[in-house]
């Protein structure tokens, strides 16, 4: 119940509050994990590298085909860097988005996606065959850009992802914020409550996820990024499938470049 309120006075202020919105160049596509309801302009292109825990490498690419609309592809595998042997992800992840709301002075913006590309390494056996992080799946994401000492933008999103072979099928909600520091510096913040994970066999201990970025760009094409995911030590299974009581906080890399063709 607290997790619903909280969810919907989120979108009740995103709302309401009036905006001062900024050009889509400008607004991200993603936090850490969740995607927002900005897009690449159309015929723009990002390409990413996302180095995680486990020796793990994703590589995805969004295009926008239209103002309204991207798609995207995905695919990766966990150590592939070290010497385990590489273990490579199921299937190419596919994603999405339809901008339903364009954002102006009287309402946010509001995108309809989909995206199958989970985060962290693919667990296998004890009926997992999931992500360490569940993949958002279909979602909905509602997105406000302000004028606050810089750009600054609230999000909020609600999401069913089809991995649910640990028996718990439930959706989940996420919000977040992220805030320019200057041309070059930009602070990500987001909070998923991760509702899907809290039934027998849960890889939780029914306490969300929050996770952080710093992303630093060089130019208009070029950015690093510095993740920190589950800040608040909530419990994992490995990839074994043994509980991990009190992790520590996973500390990644991604690498991004942004164009147009």
């Amino acid at each position: 119940m607290r997790t619903t309120v909280s969810y919907l006075v989120a979108t009740i202020l995103l709302a309401v509050l009036p905006a001062a919105g900024y050009a889509d160049s400008d607004a991200p596509c993603r936090l850490v994990d969740s995607p927002t309801a900005g897009s690449p302009a159309p015929r723009g292109f990002v390409l990413e590298s996302h180095l995680h825990d486990g020796g793990g490498l994703v590589q995805r690419a969004l295009v926008g085909i239209s103002r309204y609309a991207a798609i995207g592809v995905s695919y990766g595998g966990a150590n592939i860097i070290g010497s385990e042997r590489v273990s490579w992800q199921p299937h190419i992840g596919v994603q999405a988005r339809v901008r339903l709301i364009e954002e102006s002075m009287a309402s946010p913006a509001v995108s309809l996606g989909f995206d199958s590309q989970g985060g962290g390494p693919f667990l296998r056996g004890e009926k997992l065959n999931r992500y360490r992080y569940k993949s958002k799946g279909v979602y909905l994401v509602v997105s406000r850009n302000y004028r606050f000492f810089g750009n600054m933008g609230v999000h909020v999103g609600a999401n069913w992802s089809p991995e649910t072979s640990d028996g718990d099928s439930d959706p989940s909600f996420w919000a977040g914020f992220d805030k320019n520091i200057g041309p070059a510096i930009e602070l990500c913040g987001e909070y998923d409550f991760a509702t899907n994970e809290n039934k027998t066999g849960r890889m939780n201990a029914g306490h969300g996820y929050l996770n952080s970025a710093v992303k630093w760009r060089f130019g208009k094409s070029f950015s690093l990024e510095f993740d920190l995911r589950n800040i608040l030590h909530v419990e994992q299974k490995g990839p074994s499938g043994a509980v991990v009581k009190n992790p520590h906080t996973s500390r990644e890399l991604r690498f991004s470049y942004s164009g147009a063709f």
